[in-house]
């Protein structure tokens, strides 16, 4: 793989900086109306800099009396002019910004030229011309330009004009006159065939890694657009996991990259990465925050198999028990809460027993809540509701609990319910954990969703211990286990991965 170039440093700083300087001067000096030719030569010379002609002449669409000045990322990618260029980036540092003030740039002087710009939808692709639209209206440019609209594109025409000498033999004079040069224009398409039929000088793609059919849409329809200009492609995207067009371009040496995260934008702090990553998965932070491509290697579960075992339904026990419940307890400790999941084996098509798994109910407990409230009066009113006859089991993560749950055995048991404490000792807790993982893979799990569960669910990682087991942690300190190990343990309950799981008759 090429050379990456990741994280703001001080010396891209300083020379962003020093041409925003340069920029100054020549305002200072007044060059624009009183430079000599010489002058006025190294002044058009700075504007072919996308990130010069922006601070000159467009205004930052956040603060629209101050001048546009790009952050040094953005100047870095910007000024690439490789033949792909790969753009890594967090969401909220000026991906879209930058994508739509080099385009511009280009257009705006390059007479004749066709610029192509692709979004995943078609509302998205007039999203990036109302951008443009919005540089050209704040902006101190005097440019004539027309837009067009159709029911799969948008594009925007810009007027070019020079000016030249003409000799005039019957006055033998020069005269000074403008002739129009070739118009430029900016397609926005949707990532369909609408983009067919052009042949494009330049084109960036906004969030190629997100299109549902990515690798087509690049390989078979941007791609092609440059094979008689010759021209450029610059994606502009959050990454989408190590799948995908996104990742392959990411490997591919002949692609130049840039990637920079969240807190590489001076505007934004840890303060407030660290509070939005409290509501987010490990994939939702790697892709939106930390601009990482989310490795499966390592995950305990994959993307697609937490997507495949829960469903938009409601939390709920069933109000008629058509089979039998099983009861798992994750207790709180330290920074955990308790969590109770209630769930129900179910026959495959396959066999005659019960080899899959139904989750009714998963509630998670308020931080503080005395178990003597869950085991008195919640779990013993739930058993009275329901009926001791169709509650199979009751267990619990009984590691690190201490001695205020010795009698919970007994309570439970004179309840008419078998009690089931279990140990997540490493041992133990490889088997609970790989059988749930089988269940995961197979298909054989369902529960309702639930925004924390699968949060904690997407930060487990695991690796195997010096003698085969399978040890499963937290992404880091912060994070809790409290669904995942309970899950786990309903599942131990129910199904067993060497025999036929037990079942019960309900009469």
């Amino acid at each position: 793989m090429s050379e990456i170039t990741s994280g703001v440093t001080q010396e891209m700083i300083e020379a962003t900086n020093e041409k925003f300087k340069k920029w100054d001067e020549v305002v200072e000096k007044n060059i624009l109306e009183n430079g000599t030719e010489e002058e006025m030569g190294e002044v058009y010379k700075l504007l072919k800099d996308p990130t010069i002609y922006a601070y000159a002449f467009f205004k930052n669409p956040r603060k629209p009396r101050e001048r546009f000045k790009a952050y040094p990322y953005q100047d870095l990618v910007m000024n690439d002019c490789s033949k792909e260029t790969f753009f890594v980036a967090a969401n909220q540092i000026g991906k879209s910004e930058a994508l739509c003030v080099e385009k511009l740039h280009y257009a705006l002087t390059h007479p004749g030229a066709t610029i192509m710009l692709t979004s995943k939808t078609f509302p998205q692709s007039k999203d990036l011309l109302r951008k443009i639209k919005n540089l050209l209206s704040n902006s101190s440019l005097d440019y004539q330009y027309d837009i067009g609209d159709t029911e799969t594109k948008t594009e925007i025409y810009f007027k070019h004009y020079e000016e030249y000498e003409e000799y005039d033999k019957e006055l033998d004079k020069n005269f000074l006159r403008t002739r129009e040069l070739p118009q430029s224009r900016i397609i926005c398409v949707p990532a369909t065939e609408a983009a067919l039929s052009y042949a494009a000088d330049d084109i960036g793609v906004d969030e190629l890694c997100f299109y549902d059919d990515g690798e087509h849409f690049y390989k078979q329809i941007i791609i092609p657009r440059t094979y008689t200009t010759k021209g450029k492609i610059k994606v502009y995207s959050n990454p989408n996991g190590q799948q995908g067009i996104g990742w392959e371009l990411y490997n591919n040496k002949n692609v130049k990259k840039y990637v920079f995260n969240f807190l590489d934008c001076p505007t934004n702090t840890q303060e407030e990465f660290d509070r939005n990553c409290e509501s987010m998965t490990r994939e939702q932070i790697d892709s939106t925050m930390l601009a990482i491509f989310t490795s499966p290697e390592g995950g305990f579960l994959t993307l697609k198999e937490r997507k495949e075992m829960q469903e938009e339904r409601p939390s709920v026990i069933p109000s008629v028990i058509t089979s039998p419940l099983f009861v798992f307890f994750d207790w709180a400790k330290s920074r955990d809460r308790t969590v109770r999941i209630i769930a129900s084996p179910v026959k495959s098509k396959e066999h005659d027993w019960a080899d899959e798994v139904y989750v009714h109910e998963m509630l998670e407990y308020p931080s503080g809540t005395p178990y003597t409230k869950i085991i008195d009066d919640d779990l013993k009113n739930f058993i009275l509701d329901v009926g001791a006859k169709n509650v199979a089991m009751v267990g619990w993560d009984n590691t690190g609990v201490g001695k205020g749950l010795e009698d919970f055995t007994k309570r439970v048991e004179q309840l008419g319910i078998t009690a089931m404490p279990v140990e997540f000792s490493l041992e133990n807790k490889s088997r609970i954990y790989t059988l749930f993982k089988l269940l995961a893979e197979q298909r054989r799990i369902k529960i309702p969703y639930d925004k924390e569960c699968d949060k904690q669910l997407s930060m487990l990682r695991f690796k195997r211990s010096p003698r085969g087991h399978l040890q499963v942690h937290h992404e880091n300190e912060k994070d809790r286990d409290d669904f995942p190990d309970s899950l786990a343990g309903v599942c131990s309950l129910m199904i067993q991965p060497e025999n036929p799981p037990i079942s019960v008759t309900i009469v």
